[in-house]
């Protein structure tokens, strides 16, 4: 496994995106795959990590691993999209990394539909920010930020939910 992603996984470890459980607002939705097709991709290199005997491994239809689980983990084994969901680290046209909202969570994550609403750990976003610049380091995961953030780009664009969406844990005036 790359050292980017070990080093990005003990970022995230213990901190999440509000201070008390997320998964008590929506019963945990993000952790039970409705569906074959739903789940996280797995960052390059994770597939050896050990697992879980919840997860269960397919092919992702773009490409890549997709993880699903039986709703219930051992936290510590968690891939990294888990550990960042709702929030993805975007790598924009310029090369700077951001934390931003996952458009492809909006129908599973309340968080990410009620966003103008629910303001996030400021630590967390930070925290998935620095995470996105570590795994910035390594070729094959900046390519994985880059395929996902030009996905996250033409969702958007066909959506405008980028446009809707505010600056994360900014205190408004």
């Amino acid at each position: 496994m790359p050292e980017a992603i070990e080093r990005a996984r003990a970022l995230l470890e213990e901190i999440t995106p509000l201070a008390e459980d997320c998964g008590q607002v929506c019963d945990g939705r993000c952790c039970q795959a409705t569906a074959e097709s739903v789940g996280m991709l797995l960052f390059p290199g994770e597939e050896a990590l050990p697992m879980d005997e919840g997860f269960r491994l397919q092919p992702a239809e773009g490409g890549g691993t997709l993880l699903t689980c039986a709703g219930h983990c051992d936290r510590a084994l968690r891939p990294l999209a888990c550990r960042m969901f709702p929030l993805f680290p975007y790598v924009g046209e310029d090369g700077r990394v951001r934390a931003v909202y996952d458009p492809r969570g909006w129908r599973l994550c309340p968080l990410v539909r009620e966003c103008a609403h629910v303001p996030l750990q400021r630590e967390f976003v930070r925290a998935v920010r620095r995470a996105g610049r570590i795994l910035m380091e390594d070729p094959a995961c900046a390519a994985f930020l880059r395929q996902n953030s030009a996905e996250i780009r033409e969702l958007d664009r066909l959506t405008g939910l980028g446009e809707e969406r505010p600056p994360i844990a900014r205190r408004r005036p």
